[in-house]
C-alpha cells in the first residue's frame, strides 16, 4: 500500500513539475513554444501571463496642466500624482489607488482619441471628465486663475541621453471651481 501512495505522490509531482516546465515554456517572449502547446488533441492548458502582458509598454505617460490669469496662460507643469512608496509598498500600498486610476484613465483617454469607432466625442467619456476634475480639484493653482487646461503627453526613450515627446491630447479651457463660486 505504501508503494502505490508513494507512486501516486511521485506522479502528481511529475506531472506538476512539467506542467511548471511547460508555463515557463510558454511565457518566452520570441513565442516560440505557443503553437507546440495549443495544437493537437491533447491541447495542455497553460496560462498566458508574459510580464508586462504581450504588448508590453514602452512610453511613459505624463499629465500636465496650466493655468490661466487675465486669459493669459501659465507655463505647462508637471502634475506629480504618485508619492514615494514605502519600503512595504511592494506588499501593502492603499495610496497606490489614485495614481493607478489616474493613469488608467489617461491610458483610456489616448486610446478613446486613436479609435474613431466610439461613436462619442472624447470629452464626454468619463475618463476625460474624470481627468478634468481631478485637475480642476486637485492640483495646486496660481492665484487669481480662473481657467485651467490638461495635456497628456507621452514619452519614449530612445537611448539613456535622448528622449521622444509627443502630446498626445490637450482638453480643452476648464473653469476653475473657485473662480466660478466667486
Amino acid at each position: 500500500m505504501r508503494g502505490v501512495q508513494q507512486k501516486r505522490v511521485a506522479l502528481v509531482t511529475a506531472g506538476l513539475a512539467g506542467w511548471l516546465v511547460l508555463t515557463a515554456a510558454g511565457q518566452l517572449p520570441d513565442h516560440r513554444f505557443d503553437a507546440l502547446l495549443q495544437r493537437g488533441r491533447w491541447r495542455i492548458p497553460v496560462p498566458n501571463w508574459r510580464f508586462f502582458g504581450p504588448n508590453p509598454g514602452v512610453t511613459n505617460t505624463h499629465l500636465l496642466y496650466r493655468d490661466f490669469c487675465a486669459n493669459r496662460p501659465s507655463i505647462w507643469r508637471d502634475l506629480e500624482v504618485g508619492e514615494d512608496r514605502p519600503w512595504y509598498g511592494l506588499v501593502w500600498n492603499p495610496r497606490n489607488r489614485a495614481p493607478k486610476s489616474i493613469f488608467d484613465a489617461s491610458q483610456r483617454t489616448i486610446v478613446a482619441i486613436s479609435s474613431h469607432d466610439t461613436g462619442q466625442r472624447v470629452t464626454d467619456t468619463s475618463d476625460y471628465i474624470f481627468l478634468s476634475r481631478y485637475v480642476q480639484r486637485h492640483a495646486p493653482h496660481e492665484p487669481g486663475a480662473s481657467e485651467t487646461q490638461f495635456l497628456l503627453v507621452e514619452s519614449k526613450a530612445l537611448d539613456t541621453s535622448n528622449e521622444q515627446i509627443t502630446p498626445a491630447f490637450a482638453s480643452e479651457r476648464l473653469p476653475l471651481p473657485e473662480f466660478s463660486e466667486r
